[in-house]
C-alpha cells in the first residue's frame, strides 16, 4: 500500500508528530509512505516532498497573478478559489499518480486550494484525518462555545474584539465565514470523502456538520509509544532531573503559555490561590516551547523546562510528576494527556470535549465541573488531600494507556481501514482504469 499524506509542514506541529508516527509505523509494516507538505524547515528528506515543487512546472504568469489576487483576498474574507491556484494540478502530479490512497491532515496555512478536494477525491480515495474543527466551521479551528457552524457561519464572535486574540487560525481582516462555511458545504458535496476523529465527541460533531453525509466517519485514537512513555517510579524521575522527592509536583505541559486555548493562565491562577492559602503548596513543572515563557512569573515554587524534544526526557518529566493539569479549554484530543496516562501520571481537566474519557473522575483524574479557576482549584486541592488514591490511579492510568492508546495498535486500525477503503473503490472503478 503506498500512503500518500498531505499536511502544512512535514515535522512542525501537532498533526505533523501524529503523521509521522504513523508513516514510521508503515514502514515498519512494510508499506509505503511518502510526505506531500506546504513547508518544511527539517533538512532534506527524499520521502518529504514541497508541494511547490511538485506544481512547479504547471506556474505561469497568469496563474501567479490570478494566486497573488486570491491569497490577498483570503487574507481579507478567508479561503478563496483563486489561492494557491497551482496546487488544483497535484492531480497530474507523479507523486499524486504514485499514491493508491491520501491521506490528508490540516490544509490551512496558506499552501492549499481546497478546490483541489474534488478532482484530489474522484481518482484516488481520500481519507482526512481531522485533528480540530476547521474543516467544519467558516474559519474557526476550536469555535469554543460557538455552535453556529452547524448551521451556517455568521458574525463569527472569534473575530471581533476580544475573540481576535484567541481564535485559530490567525484572523482574517474581515468576517468572510458566511461565504466559507457555505463554500466549504459545496465542496464537500462534490467530494468523496472519508472522514476520520479521535474520539466520538468529534465523530458526533462531524456528524452534525455540513460533513456528516461523508462515505465514512471513522473513529482512530491517536496512539503513544508505549515502550518509550512508561512508569518509572518517582524518585528515580525525580533524581534524573534534580527536583524535590518531598514536594508534591504537578506538571503543566503545551506548546506555549501565552497560548490561551492551553489554559496556562487559569491553571496559574488556580495553584496562586492555593499558594496564597498556605496549606498546600505545590511545585509547578512545565515543558513546552518558547511562547510567552518569557512573561513574569506569580508562582512561588516553579520550574520551567521548556521545549523537550527527546520523547524519552519528556516520559521522564511526566512521571516525575504526581498529576498532569492538562487545562486545555478546546481540543481534539491532547496528545500530552495520551503521553501522561501512558506514563502513570493521573490528569486533572476541565469538564470539556474527550476530556472526561481521558481524566476518568478518581479512577485516572479528576475533571472540574466548570471552566472556572475556582473549580480547577478545588479538583486540585481534592487530589492533593487523597493522597492514599495516587498509587491505584496510576496504576489505572497505565492500563488505560494499555487498553486504548497503544500506537501499534492504532496503526493496524489505520491499515485495516484504509486496506478496506481500497478495496471498495477499486470495485467500483469500471475494469482497466484502475
Amino acid at each position: 500500500m503506498r500512503v500518500l499524506h498531505i499536511n502544512t509542514t512535514s515535522h512542525i506541529g501537532g498533526a505533523a508528530r501524529a503523521m509521522r508516527r504513523f508513516h514510521a509505523a508503515l514502514i515498519e509494516k512494510n508499506h509505503q509512505s511518502q510526505f506531500l507538505v506546504g513547508r518544511s524547515k527539517f533538512p532534506e528528506d527524499p520521502l518529504v516532498h514541497l508541494i511547490w515543487d511538485e506544481v512547479s512546472s504547471f506556474r505561469s504568469l497568469t496563474n501567479s497573478l490570478i494566486s497573488r489576487i486570491g491569497n490577498q483576498v483570503e487574507k481579507y474574507k478567508g479561503i478563496h478559489p483563486w489561492s494557491n491556484r497551482t496546487t488544483l494540478r497535484i492531480v497530474d502530479t507523479p507523486i499524486y499518480l504514485w499514491a493508491d490512497i491520501l491521506d490528508l491532515r490540516n490544509l490551512f496555512g496558506g499552501y492549499f486550494n481546497l478546490w483541489s478536494l474534488p478532482a484530489l477525491s474522484a481518482g484516488k480515495p481520500v481519507v482526512w484525518r481531522l485533528p480540530d474543527l476547521w474543516a467544519l466551521t467558516g474559519h474557526c479551528a476550536y469555535p469554543y462555545d460557538c455552535q453556529r457552524w452547524k448551521t451556517g457561519c455568521h458574525h463569527c464572535p472569534l473575530l471581533t474584539k476580544e475573540g481576535r486574540k484567541i481564535v485559530e487560525p490567525s484572523p482574517t481582516i474581515l468576517d468572510g465565514t458566511r461565504r466559507v462555511w457555505q463554500a466549504k458545504k459545496d465542496l464537500y458535496q462534490k467530494s468523496n470523502l472519508h472522514i476520520i476523529v479521535t474520539t466520538k465527541w468529534m465523530q458526533e460533531n462531524v456528524r452534525q456538520s455540513i460533513q456528516g453525509n461523508a462515505l465514512s466517519i471513522n473513529v482512530i485514537s491517536n496512539g503513544v509509544n508505549l515502550e518509550i512513555f512508561k512508569p518509572i517510579t518517582r524518585s528515580e524521575a525525580r533524581s534524573r532531573l534534580g527536583l524535590p522527592h518531598d514536594e508534591k509536583l504537578l506538571l503543566w505541559a503545551a506548546g506555549g503559555k501565552g497560548n490561551y486555548r492551553k489554559g496556562y493562565h487559569l491553571a496559574v491562577k488556580a495553584l496562586e490561590e492555593i499558594q496564597e492559602k498556605g496549606e498546600l503548596t505545590p511545585t509547578l513543572i512545565t515543558m513546552g516551547g518558547e511562547e510567552g515563557w518569557n512573561q513574569p512569573e506569580v508562582l512561588q515554587k516553579v520550574r520551567h523546562f521548556g521545549y523537550i524534544r527527546d520523547a524519552e526526557q519528556q516520559a521522564v518529566i511526566y512521571a516525575a510528576a504526581d498529576a498532569f493539569i492538562c487545562s486545555t479549554l478546546a481540543d481534539g484530543q491532547p496528545q500530552t494527556a495520551l503521553e501522561s496516562l501512558a506514563c502513570g501520571t493521573p490528569i486533572i481537566a476541565f469538564n470539556l470535549g474527550p476530556m472526561p474519557d481521558l481524566a476518568i473522575q478518581g479512577k485516572t483524574g479528576f475533571i472540574a465541573p466548570e471552566t472556572t479557576v475556582q473549580s480547577l482549584r478545588e479538583e486540585i486541592e481534592k487530589f492533593l488531600l487523597l493522597e492514599e488514591l495516587h498509587p491505584v490511579m496510576r496504576e489505572h492510568c497505565r492500563n488505560q494507556a494499555l487498553e486504548k492508546y497503544d500506537l501499534s495498535k492504532q496503526t493496524e486500525e489505520y491499515v485495516r481501514l484504509y486496506q478496506e477503503i481500497l478495496i471498495n473503490h477499486r470495485s467500483k472503478v469500471p475494469h482497466g482504469n484502475i
